[in-house]
């Protein structure tokens, strides 16, 4: 392994290109970054702190979108030994050191400026699909594009309509970040069976919210 380099930085990366990445906990990463969570994700830090949802965006995130910062710009989940919610972590942190971007153009993924003074080393005896696969990332990539793809026809939904906001803002807000509670009335009122993983509920979820907001037929 070796030191950072700057050759691939900024360029397009593939799940077959060589790279590796090896952290050294030294949490320099955890500091001054917008973390973004989507449903999936805060569903996952629920089980994290083992605590409800209203709890966790209230104490834990700003607005339910992102997480919160100390005043020195610490994630709120770092500790004096690491993230403290390491397992369950969002696919932001999963990522680092890559960044990952999709478009009509599909995935891409891109190395990202490390801390100057990272304790992770980089190598090319590895392949990128492999560093993901190592971190787990796979569930929190596919709720991230069913996520993505759900904003984006509520966006143009929106615009459509020529509307600033839905008429009933607030209550789609609620739905929107609320994974399982609202997979658990869907299932009720439809009579059907709750899926027994978040993953499972993830597509559902967000069949539900477009089946409120822009009808049947989407």
């Amino acid at each position: 392994m070796i030191r950072p380099g700057t050759d691939d930085r900024g360029k397009p990366l593939a799940r077959e290109t060589a790279f590796a990445y090896e952290c050294h906990a030294c949490s320099r990463c955890c500091w001054n970054k917008t973390i973004q969570v989507n449903p999936y994700e805060l569903a996952r830090l629920t089980l994290a702190l083992e605590c409800d949802l209203q709890t966790l965006i209230n104490c834990h995130t700003v607005g339910g979108n992102r997480l919160m910062q100390s005043t020195d710009g610490r994630c709120v989940f770092l500790g004096e030994e690491g993230c403290t919610v390491h397992a369950h972590r969002p696919l932001v942190c999963r990522l680092y050191p890559l960044g990952r971007i999709v478009n009509t153009e599909g995935e891409r993924f891109m190395e990202l400026q490390p801390h100057p003074r990272s304790a992770g080393l980089y190598g090319r005896d590895g392949t990128v699909g492999d560093y993901l696969r190592s971190q787990e990332t796979e569930a929190y990539m596919v709720a991230a594009d069913v996520y993505f793809r759900l904003y984006l026809d509520l966006a143009e939904s929106s615009q459509l309509q020529n509307e600033k906001t839905l008429e009933h803002e607030q209550d789609l807000a609620a739905l929107l970040l609320d994974l399982q509670g609202t997979v658990i009335e869907t299932c009720a009122d439809r009579g059907a069976p709750i899926p027994g993983t978040l993953e499972e509920m993830v597509p559902l979820h967000a069949e539900a919210i477009r089946s409120r907001v822009l009808g049947a037929d989407h």
